[in-house]
Order: C-alpha cells, then structure tokens, then sequence
C-alpha cells in the first residue's frame, strides 16, 4: 500500500550541491496482505503479517485491531502483546540507522490515564517469518536492544500516534551478519504487568487485515481497514549508507600510463568529434558545436554511471546530470545539446572501436541550450532528464544495481564566431594540462568531487530517497535527530557559511562567519529530514539532520 511520499528536491536546481557522501533515504514500509479468507460468508483481504497474543496464548490473526499493554481489572489481568513484521525491507546490510519509529492509528479513543508500558524489542532474526497461530509471539529471539514506550498521553479515535525511537533495534538486526536487502524485520510491542488498575492500561490501533468493523453498522466508520488501509501500521526508517557509497560512485575501470607517469582512468566516459572516438581518457570532455568556418565539429559525450542503487519498482520524480566547467566560457557560446539516455537495460563501457552515438537512444529525449556564462570549476546542472531515466528503469530488464548512460549529443548550428562547446571536468584523475604550478583548482587530480555528477530522485514500494553520484565531504551532527539545538562540528578552522535546506530545497536558516563548534537552533523547524550545506573558500561539506518534535 502506498502513501504520498515526500521527496528530497535539492541540489543542482541551485547551482551548487547540496549531498553527502551518503545517501540520505527514507523508507516507509506498510504491512501488504498476504492472504484472502472467507469469514461468515465474506471474502476479504487479511495478512498473518501481524499477530496479537494474550498472555501465554495467540489472540488473533486476523482482525480489524490490535492490541498492546495491559488489562489490569481485578477480575481479568492480561498482558497484550502485538507482532507486527515488516517485508521486503530494502536497506543494505550496514547501514546507519538515524532514526525509526512505528507509526498506529487509534482503534479506540483513550485518556491519558490509561497508561500503558510497552517493551518494544525486534526479533533477533535475519529474516523475520510471517506469524501463525501455532507460535508465541514472545518465544521469538529478541534483540539485545530494547526500548519502553510509556503511553500516557489522550488517543483520538483513528488518528496516528508514534512510538518511540527504535532506531538501535533496526540497527542490530540490519547490522546481522545474515541480514540481506529485501529481507524481513519483525517489531514486537510487548505489554508489562502493571498491577490492579481501574483503567484499561492498554492502546488498540488498526490492524493490517482489510476487516469490516464489527462495529460499523451504518458502513461509515472511519477507520475500518476495509475503507482505509492507509491506517495499516507503518514502519519509518530514516538511514544512511556510509560503507557503500562507493559502489555508487564512478569508479575507475583501469590504470594506465602515459608518458611514464601511471594514473588511474575510466572508460565509463568518453568524448566523440564528429564520427570518430576522440578520447577515453582525458581531463576534461567536450559537448557541442566548434563553428569556425575552417573547422566545423559535432561534439558528443558519453557519461556512465554504475552501480546504481534503484529498485525496478521506482518511480523517477526527476533527475539531473551536473558537470563542473573546465574553462570559462560566455552567454554567446550557446551549445545546443540533445540529451538523451541509452535505451538498453544495463549500460556497457565506452571503448575506442564503437561510437557513443551508435547506441540506441531512448524516445524521451531532451535539448538543453547552454546560453549562460560559465565560470572555470564551478557546478552546472541540466534539464529535468527524469523521463528518460524513468524509461531505463522501467524496462523488464531493469534491476537494481545495473548501469545508465546518458549521451550529450552536440548539433551542427552552422557556421559561428564564437565555439559553441562546453568543457567540462571528466572521470579521470590526470593532471591537467595546463597546470604548470601544481595548484590549478580544477584538475582531475586534485578535485574528484568534481566528476560529472548523476542526481536522481526517486520513490519506490519501499524507499523513498536521493542517489548522488559522487559525492562531496561531510561533517559531523549530534544530536541527530534532534529536536530543538543541534551541534555542528565544522571541518574547518577558518570562518565559513552554513545553510540548512529542507525537503523541497528551501533556505529554512542560515549561518554566516562561523567556525569550529556550532550551535544549530532548530526550535522552528518541522519534524523531517534536513541537508546542511557548509561552505569553506569554495570548499563544500554536507551532511544531514533528522528533527523529531
């Protein structure tokens, strides 16, 4: 079941770019039926994907509810305790856990004095099984980490209420030797004996199964999950793929020499000059029209990105290629580029016996007209290419982890004064030609975070989140989440500037002059994932920020 999902829409719109050396993803995962079963004479959906157990005896598996806590009359002590597993949950083995919480929707209306206490643990278990009726929720492996989740607060009858952080529970079971994208997790919320009480110390939320209420007699009940499966439990994982990065980036493919002196170098770009392959290695690429009536040439560059981390389920929400300029260059130097994506379900390397523009193009294909100036190692980002990445990954061939290549095509604009071509930084980190001091600013060499960058925004089934290929430098947050302050530990010793950008890419704060350790107020920002953007002579450092009000 799938719900709105929000999208991280920053970076090269603004000319500059805003991601770490990791991804920064959210993942949203509901409980999907995995069953149809008849009951009185009705056929409906249900799933033993989540399970309620009374004391020392399965309750149900299939129902409109679930309960968690205690019953604490006298006459009718039981302790209610709910399994809730989580499938296909696709986040790689090993990564940063941020933060984590489950996501109810109120069944029944309750008082603050009903208070319930819930030991919230995860099953110790790589790949967490569905329930049945045969099994203890609680003979289950547990996690060492566990969490309580005191409940003392009015519920509102089909509103939804979040749990407590359960980030160091996620993070045991994704950091199990075991544990493989894809696989299940199982979160269990245990009820604890509170001893005789005139409340009913316990919280009932909407179940996973598409149940008609027993209680609705007009067939208008709100909350029923037949009418409103959004109401399903909902796992939230916010994390970050630190150790896996650099799969993501473009690698190099080779080490070769070249004048006695070895380097490293990619085939995974290449530049064409009219019909022949004019480099695979080289420190810069060429895409557009030389004009000069003596010498007229067609442009074309090659980009391939590997490795890239997309489901086959995703929808692209848009995608951008940035490159840095390797020379100056003005508005009259307009270079018209047809942009298009190879039409093939994983992308080859370049070589030197096969033209970039024999292969098959996708239908979605873009012009961008570069009619604006460019300064020498600064970050330029294209057109929207969201419908051309959308059809490689729509593709039955698709699956995640394969190659795209997208191909800046140069046109014959006719004969022109000025070179109407953009030079912009390659994959290879050679030493500029043109460094004659040992400090030119641009050169492969010195700064491969200014490699041709592939952004794509995505959601899927199961994520939600950005991949950014390559990436730039980070600095450390904490407390993260956070709530109202956070620290910056910024990497610099000299005065820089901060910004903080929120989800849609807009400037929420700011911080000028500043250095060393830093006081974030956060107070006036929404709960939801941040990208702070700090910025030394040039020199960019990003990292991210989970608020939790």
């Amino acid at each position: 079941m799938k719900k709105p999902l929000h999208f991280i829409c920053l970076m090269g719109l603004f000319g500059t770019s805003l991601f770490t050396n990791a991804q920064s993803l959210k993942l949203e995962r509901y409980i999907l039926v995995t069953d149809t079963i008849t009951d009185e004479g009705a056929t409906f959906e249900a799933s033993s994907d989540d399970a309620e157990q009374e004391n020392d005896a399965m309750d149900a598996l299939f129902d409109d509810d679930l309960d968690a806590g205690w019953e604490g009359a006298p006459e009718d002590q039981n302790i209610l305790t709910t399994g809730l597993r989580f499938r296909n949950i696709h986040i790689p083995q090993g990564a940063t856990i941020d933060s984590a919480h489950v996501i109810l929707h109120a069944h029944e209306g309750k008082t603050a004095d009903d208070v319930s206490e819930i030991l919230i643990w995860g099953e110790a278990s790589d790949n967490a099984q569905t329930y049945d009726e045969n099994s203890l929720i609680t003979d289950r492996p547990s996690t060492n980490a566990t969490t309580q989740w005191v409940v003392d607060e009015d519920w509102s009858i089909w509103q939804p209420y979040k749990t407590v952080d359960i980030s160091y529970i996620i993070q045991e079971i994704v950091n199990r030797g075991g544990w493989q994208e894809g696989n299940a997790l199982a979160v269990v919320l245990q009820g604890q004996n509170q001893g005789p009480s005139d409340f009913e110390n316990a919280r009932e939320f909407m179940s996973f199964e598409n149940i008609k209420d027993p209680e609705d007699t007009d067939g208008n009940v709100n909350g029923d999950g037949q009418n409103h499966p959004e109401n399903r439990p909902q796992l939230v994982v916010y994390y970050s793929v630190e150790n896996v990065m650099t799969s993501n980036k473009i690698l190099v493919t080779d080490t070769i020499t070249d004048e006695g002196a070895t380097f490293e170098a990619s085939s995974d770009d290449a530049e064409q000059e009219n019909d022949a392959i004019d480099a695979l290695f080289d420190d810069d690429l060429d895409a557009g029209w030389e004009g000069a009536p003596e010498d007229q040439n067609i442009l074309t560059t090659g980009l391939r990105f590997r490795n890239l981390p997309i489901p086959a389920d995703a929808s692209i929400d848009s995608a951008f290629i940035k490159l840095w300029a390797h020379e100056g260059k003005t508005a009259d130097d307009v270079a018209e580029l047809l942009m298009w994506a190879e039409a093939t379900d994983s992308a080859v390397t370049f070589d030197e016996n096969n033209l970039i523009t024999d292969r098959t193009p996708t239908t979605n294909q873009l012009t961008w007209v570069v009619d604006e100036d460019w300064d020498i190692w600064q970050g330029y980002s294209s057109p929207n290419i969201g419908a051309m990445i959308q059809e490689v990954v729509d593709r039955p061939g698709w699956k995640y982890g394969n190659a795209i290549a997208i191909i800046l095509q140069g046109q014959n604009q006719g004969p022109s004064d000025f070179e109407n071509a953009r030079e912009f930084m390659s994959f290879e980190n050679i030493k500029d030609p043109e460094d004659t001091d040992g400090n030119v600013n641009g050169d492969g060499q010195n700064h491969p975070e200014n490699r041709p960058e592939l952004i794509i925004y995505y959601s899927s089934r199961s994520s939600v989140g950005v991949v950014s290929v390559p990436a730039i430098r980070t600095f450390k947050v904490y407390p993260n989440p956070a709530t109202d302050q956070a620290q910056l530990v910024l990497p610099v010793d000299e005065s820089g500037n901060v910004m903080v950008y929120n989800l849609q890419g807009q400037l929420v704060n700011s911080l000028t002059s500043v250095s060393g350790n830093v006081a974030l107020n956060t107070s006036d920002l929404e709960t939801g994932l941040y990208i702070i953007q700090a910025n030394f002579n040039g020199t960019q450092y990003t990292s991210r920020l989970v608020i939790q009000k």
